[in-house]
Parts: structure tokens; sequence; C-alpha cells
């Protein structure tokens, strides 16, 4: 009797971004309570039982040490596996300082289900644009080319229609995109933008996860709060390449893009 073969078990990933969480637990960012805002998708969180969280920067908005041992806290417990990236406003060496006791993994490449996800550092000191040289850019050539990725960095690699926040890119883009022509590159995910973006470029997703924190209209000359409440982004990753993708807030993980 031959029985059919089971459907594998996708992955579950989430992306947290732009928390821009304080030393004062009761600082606000841009008019919104940081954490607060944060703490309100935690049972979300639950929900969706993600096998792996990554971090992709803007985590603080001082750099304090309180305000990553405060996200470590609430990371720590809602996902077997935590990776993370700094964004511009986060201090590399007071991240990793806490990240690191808290065994949190900063990659370069990570593998989890079958895929690779790759962690490119933009962060530039000092400044609100990024940029990858080429010693940040190398782990794309150490990329598996047997196995589906996900390539996650801070900064837009490509504009988003946001004047207010497309004068702070990631630097020099074609850099980057020259270096991923041939992987097995599925799609590539970042912070920064502080609003709901999809895209595609070379036949890649791109996909920006919103801020846990506050987030724009992306028309307006400058950042004006949006309807879109604190959120995230969700990921669904079969081994065979295939996945969704989807934003999270209080009520739950709602699917949105998908890709072969």
């Amino acid at each position: 009797m031959n029985l059919p073969a089971a459907t594998p078990k996708p992955t579950t990933l989430l992306q947290l971004s732009d928390s821009h969480l304080s030393e004062d637990p009761q600082a606000e960012y841009r008019g919104q309570p940081a954490d607060a805002n944060l703490a309100s998708l935690r049972e979300a969180i639950k929900q969706l039982a993600p096998d792996a969280i990554v971090l992709s920067g803007d985590i603080s908005e001082d750099a304090s040490t309180a305000s990553y041992w405060r996200m470590g806290g609430f990371v720590r417990d809602l996902a077997p596996k935590i990776a993370w990236i700094p964004g511009n406003h986060d201090e590399r060496e007071v991240m990793a300082g806490v990240f690191d006791e808290l065994g949190f993994d900063a990659g370069p490449i990570v593998g989890i289900g079958g895929w690779q996800l790759v962690l490119l550092d933009s962060a530039w000191s000092n400044r609100p644009e990024g940029e990858l040289d080429e010693d940040r850019l190398a782990p794309v050539d150490r990329m598996d080319a047997e196995r589906p990725a996900l390539v996650f960095v801070h900064h837009q690699p490509l504009p988003v229609g946001s004047s207010w926040i497309d004068k702070y890119p990631l630097v020099e883009p074609d850099r980057l995109w020259e270096r991923l022509a041939g992987k097995p590159l599925q799609a590539v995910a970042f912070g920064h933008v502080h609003q709901v973006f999809e895209s595609e470029r070379d036949g890649v997703a791109c996909l920006s996860a919103p801020s846990t924190a506050a987030n724009g209209l992306r028309e307006a000359p400058k950042f004006t709060p949006g309807e879109q409440g604190p959120s995230a982004r969700c990921f669904r990753l079969w081994p065979d390449g295939r996945w969704q993708s989807g934003i999270l807030d209080a009520t739950g993980c709602q699917a949105a893009s998908a890709g072969q």
C-alpha cells in the first residue's frame, strides 16, 4: 500500500524591526509608547509560535544597554532561535554585548528549516544612511547554492516612494544586487522605512517589516503617523523554496505575498 507523502511542515519566521526602545521604558517614540506598542504584539506572536525571530535593526532609540535587555527579555521565550542585525540608531558593540550573553545569533548566515537567512549589517557609524562595504557583502559569497535564501538588511535596497525615508537609503544598492545575481534568493527583507512595502527587483521580492513602534504615511512629505499600528512581518518557509509572507499585528498574521 502506497501512502501519499506527507506535506512538509513550513518553518515560521517573524521579523521585528524599528522598536526604538529607550533606557526609560515609559519613553515615547514619535508620540507613541514604544514599549507598550511592542508588548501589544506579544499574544499574537505566541499564537504564531515562530521557529525563529529576526530583529532587523533600530531596536533601540538611544543605544542604551537597558533597552537591549528589555528587547532580549521580550523575545527570548517567544522563539527557540533569535537572530539580529543593527540599524542606524543602534550601537553595535552594546547590542552585541547583551545579545551575545543571551545566546542570540548574529550570523552572518543562519540555517533554519532547509533555508539560509543571510544577515547583512548595513549600519554606518553616525550616519542615517546604510552602507555595505566589501567585508559586509562577503557573506553573500558564502551562500549555499543548494538552499533557498532570505537576505535581511536594515536599510531599504530600493526606493519605497516616501521622500522622508528614501533620503536615507542603502547607499550604492547596485553593489548588493550585482553580488546577489545568480544566488538562490527568494526575497530581501528590510526595516527602516516604518511602513508596509512590497515590490520586486530582478525577480526577487523586496519586503519591508513595519515598525513595532510607529508607522508613517508613504506619500507624506515628512513623517506623518498613519493608520498602521504596531506590527511586524511574518514568513512561512517550505523546504522546497516556496514561501508566504504577511503582516502580523495584535490580531494575528495575515498572509499577503507568496513565491516559488
